[in-house]
């Protein structure tokens, strides 16, 4: 009997531990439907929702395990008391006792040996059903084409060192990198050679870093790397050899040996920072990157980001102006969608955005004073404002970004998985770098703009969209720029 106790024990607590991974599942799915929208892509929310529909599935065959083996007991338990109310009659009986008693300790010993057998049986199935819940959780964490921890894991490994340095001191560095001119690589060698590029890509950060550093698809064609205990100088060095490293790669696809680069941010996690402020330093050093010339890496010293590539002459980056300068025939603005081709792109976003939870938003953008000018200046000034702007609108935003045109004075951006706060930064962004700007003509024209931005929200359409951004734009009109 004392073993049967041991199997029931034993198997009570196998059952116990599934089901605290499969309601952990389950949990996380409730606090991310109460949470609203997440910072995923769309590709790692379809991995999430799978992952947490095989967990469930996983979660009811335990629950039917359950069942089952309470019913085995209940059944052995009421054997056990018939057997037992025989053995009392025995014991009350007159001689030649033997052969009933040894019938009834027969029966005990095979109800033991079946009810054995059938949580031995049970045991190995909630074995089964804990380990594929264990796989499932890992699975949610990780990016199916590069194999890389997912924006998920990153976001939750990045708060948890972040949160060790504030109580322990256990200083930790973050890198940020973007594949330069990715959408062009796609457009021209096809979205197949695109994943194959991200994927080795992925192979280079893997072979570049320690064992101890956390490498994540950040998002398209975005990756992170979470530095812990690592201090400036070490990160430093390390990002340069991840950039150097990928420079160096040769992406064999088909007959084709093609290669990319990548602009890369870094910093480290500075006093009473958090999460988020860390995030954003290291993505003011990756645009300071794009706009030295891309296949370079900056340092966000936390006020200033200098470049830690060699070669690199620390200098304020290029102005639209002196961009537009460089260009003698620009066709950047014509190039840009219209109205109509933005929109249509902005419904294919809005509708991935509702199927997968991932964050959008958009910024609206117009040139201050542009009509004044034109008038006083001429058409071709007035060009020139626009095309310089366009110039810089399309070589600051990252990749995944679309730049379009509302009319001849007023731009749109299209900013995936960018919340609410971080178009907020990034507006900011851009209105600080264009309000220092001057066209060298005459006395100089300052290129200063309004932006209005908003994020879409669950009922929103891509019109509803639009209509904010814009009448943000003409409230942003009131006042004196």
């Amino acid at each position: 009997m004392s073993l049967l106790l041991i199997n029931l024990l034993f198997g009570a607590v196998a059952l116990g531990i599934g089901f605290v991974a499969g309601g952990f599942l389950m949990g996380d799915r409730r606090r991310a439907e109460a949470g609203g929208r997440t910072n995923e892509n769309p590709e790692e929310a379809l991995e999430k929702r799978m992952a947490m529909e095989r967990a469930m599935m996983a979660s009811s065959r335990l629950r039917d395990l359950a069942t089952g083996m309470a019913s085995d007991v209940g059944q052995h338990s009421e054997r056990m008391e018939k057997i037992t109310a025989e053995l009392q009659a025995i014991s009350s009986a007159p001689a030649n006792q033997g052969p009933a008693v040894m019938a009834a300790l027969t029966d005990i010993v095979q109800a033991n040996e079946q009810l054995q057998s059938r949580l031995a049986k049970a045991e190995q199935q909630i074995q089964a059903q804990a380990e594929e819940i264990r796989t499932h959780e890992s699975e949610a964490r990780t990016d199916c084409l590069t194999q890389l921890s997912n924006r998920r894991a990153f976001d939750d490994e990045l708060a948890r060192r972040v949160s060790e340095w504030h109580r322990k001191g256990n200083v930790v560095s973050l890198i940020i990198l973007d594949v330069d001119h990715f959408k062009k690589f796609n457009d021209t060698h096809g979205h197949q050679a695109g994943d194959e590029v991200l994927r080795q890509v992925a192979a280079a950060l893997k072979t570049s870093t320690r064992e101890m550093d956390i490498c994540c698809r950040y998002g398209g064609e975005e990756f992170a790397i979470v530095l812990p205990s690592t201090i400036a100088s070490d990160a430093r060095m390390l990002a340069e050899r991840v950039r150097t490293a990928i420079e160096k790669t040769v992406i064999r696809f088909d007959v084709k040996q093609l290669k990319v680069t990548a602009s890369f941010g870094v910093t480290t996690a500075g006093d009473n920072e958090s999460p988020e402020q860390m995030l954003r330093r290291a993505d003011e050093a990756l645009y300071a990157s794009k706009e030295a010339g891309r296949n370079c890496a900056h340092f966000h010293t936390g006020t200033e980001c200098t470049p830690l590539t060699s070669g690199l002459a620390p200098k304020a980056a290029a102005t639209p102006a002196e961009k537009a300068e460089k260009q003698v025939v620009t066709a950047v603005l014509d190039s840009l969608p219209n109205r109509t081709k933005f929109a249509e792109e902005l419904r294919r976003r809005v509708a991935e955005s509702n199927r997968s939870g991932m964050p959008l938003s958009v910024l609206a953008l117009e040139l201050c004073e542009y009509t004044k000018v034109k008038d006083r200046e001429g058409q071709n000034v007035g060009r020139t404002m626009l095309d310089a702007t366009a110039q810089f609108l399309t070589s600051t935003m990252r990749e995944m970004d679309l730049v379009g045109r509302l009319d001849d004075t007023r731009f749109v951006l299209l900013l995936p998985n960018a919340s609410e706060s971080e178009s907020t930064a990034i507006g900011e962004r851009l209105t600080d770098a264009l309000t220092k700007c001057k066209l060298p003509i005459g006395k100089g024209i300052q290129l200063a703009c309004r932006v209005s931005n908003t994020a879409m929200q669950p009922d929103d359409s891509a019109a509803s969209l639009m209509a904010r951004a814009e009448e943000g734009l003409r409230e942003a009109a009131a006042l004196a720029c």
